[in-house]
């Protein structure tokens, strides 16, 4: 048997935009940020994954 793991990384937020790292901070997904998050719902609308683990920081969940 084999899993195959698909990894997705949050969009661009402000602080990205502003070079800054937010570590745990709960910052904001800038306009590409929520962008990207559209764009990525489109490109998986067809997958189907057996569990889905998420981060519970804003930027994550949005």
């Amino acid at each position: 048997m084999s899993i195959k793991i698909t990894y997705f990384v949050h969009g661009t937020t402000q602080d990205n935009e502003k070079e800054i790292s937010s570590g745990w901070d709960n910052v904001e997904l800038s306009d590409l940020g929520k962008r990207q998050s559209v764009e990525l719902k489109n490109l998986i609308k067809d997958k189907n994954f057996d569990v889905v683990f998420c981060s519970d920081l804003k930027r994550a969940v949005d």
